[in-house]
C-alpha cells in the first residue's frame, strides 16, 4: 500500500493530469472551512484516468511492485579545482618569436612563442591540465618588447598541486628567463578577476612608447628633423591596415601621436622615438599604408618612408601622464 501511495502521484503526473490555466483561475481558492476544494482535484484525476491510453501508461510507468532492476546503476563523479592564476610582466628580445603559437594551415611559421616559453614550465610545476596565456595587448613577431615589459597572466587549469611557495615561483621565473628569448619579472599568484581588470584597463588606457629605424627615399635635411621634433598631439586617421584586414573590422580609427623625436643616423636614415595612443598602428604611421593612414611620417616629409625595425620601449598609464 505504501509503494502504491508513493507511486500514484508519479502515475498521475505521467498521465498528463493538468488543469487548464483558464479553468484554474475560475476555481474558488478555498471552501467554507478555509481548505482547498477537493472536488475539482478529483475531477481532474478522473478525467486523466478515463482517457484511452491511461491503462497502458499505468502498466508501464507505475507498476506496483516495481520490477527488479536487471542492469546495475553507475555513478560517475568529477572534481575540478579552481584555476591558479599567475601574473607578471614580460620583455621579448627576439624578432623571430610570436606572442602566441603562429600556426598557418596546420604548420608552424615560427618555433616557439612567448606563451609557450612560460606555460611549458608553469603547467608541470602545478600539475595543470592546460595553461592559457593572456596579455595586455600584443606586439608583432618582429617587434621587441623592452622597457618595463608587458603585463600578462597565465591560467593554469585543473591544477593537481595548486599550492606553491614564493620560493618555488621565484625559481620558476628564473627557469623561464634562462631561455634567453624572453625575460619576466614580478611573477606571482593573483585572483583571476583582479588580473583581468588590470589588463583590460591597461590594454585600453595606456600610451605606448616606441623606437624605430626609418629609411627615407631622399636625403634628410635639418628642416626635416626640426619638423619632426616639433610635432606634438598629431591626430591621424587609420583605415584598417592591409596586413590585418583579414582579422580586423574595416573601419577608420582616429589615433593620437603624442610625441615625435628624431635623431639622424645617416643621409637617409633616422631613429624615431614616438609616444602614441594605445591601438595605433605604428608601422602604418611611418609608411602610410598606400594612403590608408593619413597623415603619416612620409606625408609629413613629402617623401616615401619605410620602417626597418621597431621596438616597444615602454607602456605609460594615463594616470602617470596626467
Amino acid at each position: 500500500a505504501f509503494a502504491c501511495a508513493a507511486i500514484w502521484p508519479l502515475a498521475v503526473g505521467k498521465l498528463g493530469a493538468r488543469m487548464p490555466p483558464a479553468r484554474f483561475a475560475e476555481l474558488p481558492r478555498s471552501n467554507a472551512h478555509g481548505q482547498p476544494p477537493e472536488e475539482d482535484s478529483i475531477r481532474v484525476v478522473r478525467s486523466a484516468l478515463s482517457r484511452d491510453r491511461s491503462d497502458n501508461l499505468l502498466k508501464t510507468s507505475a507498476l506496483c511492485p516495481p520490477p527488479i532492476p536487471t542492469v546495475p546503476c553507475s555513478v560517475s563523479v568529477s572534481v575540478d579545482r579552481d584555476a591558479v592564476t599567475l601574473t607578471g610582466r614580460y620583455r621579448k628580445y627576439s624578432r623571430m618569436l610570436p606572442q602566441s603559437p603562429w600556426i598557418v594551415e596546420g604548420g608552424r611559421k615560427c618555433a616557439g612563442s612567448v606563451a609557450e616559453c612560460i606555460t611549458d614550465l608553469a603547467v608541470p610545476l602545478f600539475g595543470a591540465s592546460e595553461g592559457k596565456f593572456h596579455s595586455a595587448g600584443r606586439e608583432d613577431v618582429d617587434v621587441r618588447m623592452l622597457g618595463t615589459g608587458r603585463p600578462f597572466m597565465v591560467e593554469l587549469l585543473a591544477p593537481r598541486t595548486p599550492y606553491r611557495t614564493a620560493a618555488q615561483i621565484a625559481e620558476l621565473q628564473e627557469n623561464i628567463n634562462a631561455c634567453g628569448l624572453i625575460e619576466i619579472e614580478g611573477l606571482r599568484e593573483c585572483s583571476h578577476a583582479v588580473v583581468s581588470s588590470i589588463m583590460k584597463e591597461g590594454e585600453e588606457a595606456h600610451r605606448k612608447d616606441y623606437r624605430c629605424v626609418v629609411c627615407l627615399s631622399r636625403t634628410l635635411t635639418p628642416a626635416d628633423i626640426e619638423k619632426i621634433n616639433s610635432t606634438r598631439e598629431l591626430v591621424t586617421k587609420q583605415l584598417t591596415p592591409m596586413r590585418v584586414l583579414h582579422r580586423r573590422t574595416l573601419m577608420i580609427r582616429e589615433r593620437t601621436i603624442h610625441r615625435l623625436d628624431a635623431v639622424v643616423l645617416g643621409p637617409r636614415m633616422l631613429q624615431l622615438d614616438l609616444t602614441t595612443q594605445a591601438g595605433t598602428y605604428v608601422k602604418e604611421f611611418v609608411h602610410g599604408d598606400f594612403g590608408r593612414t593619413d597623415p603619416s611620417l612620409g606625408s609629413l616629409l613629402g617623401c616615401e618612408a619605410d620602417i626597418m625595425q621597431l621596438d616597444v620601449t615602454g607602456l605609460t598609464e594615463v594616470d602617470e601622464v596626467s
